[in-house]
């Protein structure tokens, strides 16, 4: 990750940090101080918060894109939000009664099962996603990476054609994910080279058959890990449990 090990962050730094993350995930431009000083309400100057910025930065958790004045997250940044910074998100009562039904649904359906939950959580999350299922591997969503503000021209063709072969890596995903708990794995941590330059989260699914599977979605790293974590749980433990 940027060839960095993590560093230690004084709380203030970890505040202004998660400012950062979340409006990053908000905003197609770069974050600066005075972005943070008007939205986030810290309580502390906009030079403050510059100089915790170039601390930030020293230790390799943001960085300065091109010429820009304002800061992005780095790969080391998004997993220090992900693993220390980052609040749960819980699907409110309202939003999890529309996915028991509609999940409900689609598991009544015989055929396409794995296409037609990759192309409902590609929907819920705006993101593209895959279900790896006994039945079938299906890809949905693309789409939603390739008109993202954030998606880098160069990556299309790598890009497309892992959705198009996604058959082909469903035997090492499997093998490499298949974990207890839901996994956000930024950039080159989860070793899938044709999207390096994205972030996955996966959920392992056992079915009440026995079998077992994975559904996941890849997005950019400005994306909303703690809704999107909670998507994909709620859709990996429907799958499991059907409550």
């Amino acid at each position: 990750m940027n060839g960095k090990k993590p560093q230690n962050i004084t709380p203030r730094q970890a505040k202004i940090l998660a400012a950062i993350v979340r409006e990053y995930s908000n905003t197609p431009e770069p974050v600066s101080s005075e972005d943070i000083s008007v939205k986030y309400r810290l309580d502390i100057s906009s030079a403050t918060i510059r100089n915790e910025m170039m601390a930030l930065e020293r230790n390799g958790y943001i960085q300065q894109p091109h010429t820009s004045s304002g800061r992005v997250p780095t790969d080391l940044g998004y997993r220090y939000f992900v693993k220390e910074l980052m609040k749960r998100f819980e699907l409110s009562l309202k939003e999890q009664i529309s996915l028991r039904e509609q999940l409900g649904r689609l598991q009544q359906q015989t055929h396409e099962i794995g296409k037609n939950i990759a192309r409902l959580l590609a929907e819920k999350t705006d993101q593209a996603a895959f279900a790896l299922l006994p039945e079938e591997n299906s890809a949905s969503g693309l789409s939603n990476i390739l008109q993202h503000p954030r998606f880098d021209k160069r990556d299309v063709v790598e890009v497309v054609q892992f959705f198009e072969d996604i058959d082909e890596y469903a035997d090492q995903m499997l093998s490499d994910f298949f974990k207890e708990q839901p996994s956000a794995l930024i950039g080159k941590e989860h070793h899938l080279a044709p999207i390096k330059n994205y972030s996955l989260i996966v959920s392992k699914v056992e079915l009440p058959t026995g079998e077992r599977g994975l559904i996941g979605i890849v997005g950019p790293k400005s994306m909303r890990y703690d809704k999107n974590i909670s998507l994909v749980e709620y859709f990996a433990k429907y799958l499991s449990t059907g409550e």
